[in-house]
């Protein structure tokens, strides 16, 4: 039984939470990467993950930095090869729903929670991923990372999420697979429950977070 009373909002991030994309964006670095020849498979899925829960604009400054030293590399560039990959296999194969989404969201909803979203993906992209998936009518709200300067780790986007129905921080729960998304969602105070997908959390994020779950098959009992 959880010791949450008033649940205001339940937050959801997209990408390795509700849909597989992390596997697409892994494969889409790898070959972007191999390409341009400036990383091993190794090293560039270790940049990656620094990168994971950030929006555009951060993304690329954190690539320009650690890339600095190689002549003729654009982090724009790179990215929307990285974009273009993942699209070509996006079409091809589509991009799964991660486990227990419908039935986790169903719930919530005959639970009456006001469930929205916080992806620090553009909002195009996001919409049209989600109407894809099914799933777009479950959300009351839809905030993006370029609708804010900094996303995560900055709490920015969590607040603005917040902001958009009026709920306190402190009363929303934040659905997160990432330490950066994570970060962001302690940052803005509210609970946050880790979903790990490709990155396992160490026992100092284990301690920040409110709850660590397998699958979203579990959050309705941690949250009811």
């Amino acid at each position: 039984m959880s010791e949450l009373k008033n649940i205001e909002a339940v937050i959801f991030d997209m990408d390795g939470v509700l849909l597989d994309t992390e596997t697409i964006s892994f494969q889409a670095w790898r070959k972007a990467a191999l390409e341009s020849g400036i990383d091993t498979e190794e090293g560039i899925d270790a940049v990656q993950k620094m990168c994971m829960g950030r929006n555009r604009n951060d993304t690329i400054a954190l690539l320009s930095e650690h890339y600095k030293n190689i002549g003729g590399f654009d982090a724009l560039s790179f990215l929307e090869r990285c974009s273009a990959i993942f699209r070509e296999i996006a079409d091809k194969d589509g991009i799964p729903l991660m486990p227990h989404v419908v039935e986790c969201l169903e719930a919530l909803k005959k639970r009456g929670a006001q469930i929205l979203l916080a992806s620090s993906t553009r909002e195009s992209v996001v919409r049209k991923q989600l109407t894809d998936a099914g799933i777009i009518g479950y959300f009351k709200t839809i905030t993006t990372g370029d609708m804010v300067e900094h996303s995560k780790p900055e709490p920015d986007i969590y607040l603005l999420a917040a902001k958009t129905v009026g709920a306190n921080p402190l009363n929303c729960v934040a659905v997160e697979d990432s330490p950066n998304g994570a970060e962001s969602a302690v940052r803005a105070q509210m609970k946050c429950v880790l979903v790990p997908d490709k990155i396992m959390p160490d026992e100092a994020l284990k301690n920040r977070v409110w709850r660590v779950i397998d699958s979203l098959g579990e959050l309705e009992s941690t949250l009811f």
